[in-house]
C-alpha cells in the first residue's frame, strides 16, 4: 500500500495546475483589499450584542417537546428486566475472572522446552 501511495504522489505533482487567473475579472485583481480588523475588536462587537428575542419561543416550544418525549419513555428496569440485567451482570464478571488454572499458568510462564 506505501509502496502505490509514492508513485500517485509524484504523478500528482506532475499534473499541470489549472490557470485560475484567468478566471478573475482584471477590475476584482486590481481593485484594494479589504483592510484587516483585529480579532479581538470583532469579538468584543459580537460579546456587546443583545441575544436574539426572534428564537426564544421556538427554544422553548423544543424544550417542552423534548421534555414529553422524555417523560414518554419507559421506566428503568424492574421484574424480569431487572433479573436479567443481574444475569447479564453477572456472566461478564464470570468472563472477567482468569481462564487459565495456576498449573496451566506456571507451564506458560516457564516457557517452552526444546527436545
Amino acid at each position: 500500500m506505501r509502496r502505490a501511495f509514492l508513485p500517485l504522489l509524484l504523478l500528482a505533482a506532475c499534473a499541470e495546475f489549472p490557470a485560475l487567473d484567468a478566471r478573475i475579472p482584471e477590475s476584482e485583481r486590481a481593485a484594494v483589499p479589504p483592510p484587516l480588523l483585529p480579532l479581538g475588536d470583532l469579538l468584543a462587537q459580537a460579546d456587546s450584542l443583545p441575544a436574539q428575542p426572534a428564537f426564544a419561543p421556538g427554544l422553548a416550544a423544543e424544550a417542552e417537546r423534548l421534555q414529553a418525549q422524555a417523560a414518554a419513555l419507559p421506566a428503568p428496569a424492574t421484574g424480569d428486566d431487572a433479573r436479567r440485567l443481574a444475569d447479564l451482570r453477572a456472566r461478564a464478571e464470570a468472563l472477567r475472572d482468569g481462564v487459565l488454572t495456576e498449573e496451566e499458568r506456571a507451564r506458560l510462564d516457564a516457557g517452552a522446552s526444546l527436545p
